[in-house]
């Protein structure tokens, strides 16, 4: 368990910390802060994958053309790596620890179910 929020608060640091990197770097010079976000947005993949690939591959479809903000604007850069750190929270706090569960609980059916069929040294 404590190996489990160890490794939680690293992800949401590194989250964090892309984000606040990012921030610091707008008033950079365009290329030195072009690289940063595209840094971010490569490590955020990174950290959220595979369930952002997917999201983003689905989502490919919408019209972000009426987006009303620069590129780097501090809301298109809050706007983006929230969708990165909710996918992931979602992939890694919730579908993983959830297959988690019920692989155990199948593997306990199938040990249950085995004992009962062969007996106890099963």
């Amino acid at each position: 368990m404590l190996l489990r929020r160890t490794l939680a608060a690293l992800w949401v640091l590194a989250c964090v910390w892309l984000l606040i990197r990012t921030f610091l770097l707008r008033s950079a010079p365009p290329r030195v802060f072009g690289d940063a976000v595209e840094l971010e947005l490569v490590l955020l993949l990174g950290l959220t994958a595979p369930l952002s690939g997917v999201l983003i591959l689905s989502f490919r479809w919408l019209p972000f053309t009426k987006w009303p903000f620069a590129g780097n604007d501090p809301r298109t850069i809050l706007a983006i790596w929230f969708f990165f750190f909710a996918s992931g929270c979602l992939q890694w706090f919730v579908i993983v620890p959830w297959i988690v569960h019920k692989w155990f609980d199948l593997y306990d059916y199938a040990v249950e179910k085995g004992r009962r069929q062969f007996g106890k040294h099963v």
